[in-house]
């Protein structure tokens, strides 16, 4: 028990601290009209889910990697509660576009890059089904 949630906290560390410093890096790069570095976050975290996964089932990884990376570290490193608020906080001030823009770009393009990501494993893999 205590062993996993080492392994899950170590992810968590290292995933939220990432999150921490491409957030700054983006919003500086981008400003703060639009939370592009949420949609950014949440876009590359499914990409990087749906790689990973296909692969951790095509070579049946340990368990530990999942704690780690899938639980841990992409757990920690996506956003989607900020998201969900940056949302409301977008309809609150009247900014109905760009509040859908967030919503539905965040879903949309969350999804293509997890179909995106299990594509590029399955390539990685010889296109094999896990």
């Amino acid at each position: 028990m205590w062993r996993t949630v080492l392994i899950v906290g170590v992810g968590g560390f290292l995933g939220a601290n990432l999150r921490y410093w491409l957030g700054g890096w983006l919003a500086d790069r981008l400003g703060p009209t639009f939370p592009y570095e949420t949609m950014v976050i949440n876009v590359v975290g499914s990409f990087l889910l749906g790689v990973f996964m296909t692969l951790a089932l095509h070579f049946t990884w340990a368990p530990e990697w999942r704690q780690l990376i899938a639980i841990g570290f992409l757990g920690s490193f996506t956003t989607f509660s900020t998201y969900e608020y940056e949302s409301f906080r977008l309809i609150q001030e009247g900014l109905w576009l760009w509040a859908s823009l967030n919503l539905l770009g965040s879903l949309a393009l969350g999804l293509i890059a997890v179909i995106l990501g299990i594509g590029l494993a399955r390539i990685l893999t010889g296109g094999a089904e896990p």
